[in-house]
């Protein structure tokens, strides 16, 4: 079920991740990285068997947020994500993609 006690001004990006170790750690540092602070990443590991977890265990960060779920595909990678979101704003963010660090702040300053 969605919340719908939203925090102003909170961008959630939610990033599925399924045997992404290649690019993730990017992935990840690219949201860490934005000039907007008000932030928080909800990460579903779907299911990886790789080193997905290993490099998630890695991240101190109060504002990621990473759950496990068995592989279910992206659809339910996302939909998982968003009963965790809490922002006013949503994004997306594939687990191999990257935000330039200004895209959370230009993204918000459009939408205000």
């Amino acid at each position: 079920m969605q919340n719908f006690n939203l925090i102003p001004n909170l961008v959630s990006v939610m990033m599925p991740a399924y045997n992404a170790e290649a690019f993730l750690e990017s992935a990840i540092q690219s949201v860490i990285a934005q000039t907007y602070p008000h932030w928080e990443l909800i990460i579903i590991n779907d299911g990886s068997t790789d080193k997905t977890a290993e490099i998630l265990s890695t991240f101190n960060d109060a504002r990621i947020h990473i759950f496990t779920q068995s592989n279910a595909g992206e659809a339910a990678a996302r939909n998982h994500a968003l009963t965790h979101t809490r922002g006013e704003y949503l994004a997306f963010l594939d687990s191999d993609d990257q935000f330039l660090p200004d895209y959370l702040q230009n993204s918000v300053n459009y939408l205000q």
